[in-house]
């Protein structure tokens, strides 16, 4: 009887310190910089902090991790990507610098509760960070500056009778239609480029 009772206070006491962990679904980042908020909820006033990064569906790649002491709770990592942050009422603001475009994946925060005991662990459900490349495409302010460059030089062509008229504007037609054209392939590759991280994104929440 006694040893029953001991098993049951063992095996169910940690359930009512569960640490649960959630994430935003999607977020996205401009110049290699992007915000990710990792909340997380417990019972015990924590004191003592593991927090961790991971990258990928199943988390195997670490990306930063740092020890936190909440007496003072901003943190910082170094490395190729550096992650700043501070902890405060159940929530972890992290500020993630130095991605690329390629970086663009599913991330994963690990809340690890070290002190005061008991241990505790929690991952969150991953969040898809998107990161927004410059691409070498022209703007609106580029294609007309460019535009009027070659107007301009041509015109003065014309002028010096370079070349006959009709050629004139055959060439700011083809100038013309090859910027526009360039602007809305980069838009396409832009949007496209995140539909397989969203679709990957919800064949995991299914499960």
């Amino acid at each position: 009887m006694i040893i029953t009772l001991i098993i049951t206070v063992i095996t169910y006491i940690p359930l009512g310190f569960a640490l649960r962990v959630s994430q935003p679904y999607r977020v996205e980042g401009k110049e290699g910089e992007v915000p990710l908020h990792c909340s997380f909820s417990i019972k015990l006033r924590a004191e003592e902090m593991q927090i961790s990064l991971y990258k990928g569906l199943h988390g195997q790649e670490k990306i930063c991790s740092s020890f936190v002491n909440l007496s003072e709770p901003y943190f910082t990592t170094d490395g190729r990507v550096n992650c700043r942050g501070n902890i405060s009422s159940g929530r972890v603001d992290m500020i993630i610098t130095g991605l690329r475009g390629e970086d663009t994946d599913l991330y994963r925060c690990e809340i690890e509760i070290l002190f005061p005991p008991p241990y505790l662990r929690g991952v969150g459900n991953g969040t898809v960070v998107y990161i927004q490349e410059t691409p070498n495409c022209p703007t609106a302010s580029t294609v007309n500056q460019s535009q009027s460059q070659r107007q301009r030089a041509e015109l003065e062509a014309v002028k010096n009778d370079v070349g006959p008229l009709p050629l004139l504007y055959a060439i700011l037609i083809i100038t013309s239609s090859s910027f526009i054209l360039q602007m809305v392939i980069c838009k396409w590759r832009a949007s496209s480029s995140m539909a397989p991280m969203l679709s990957q994104k919800e064949s995991y929440m299914k499960f």
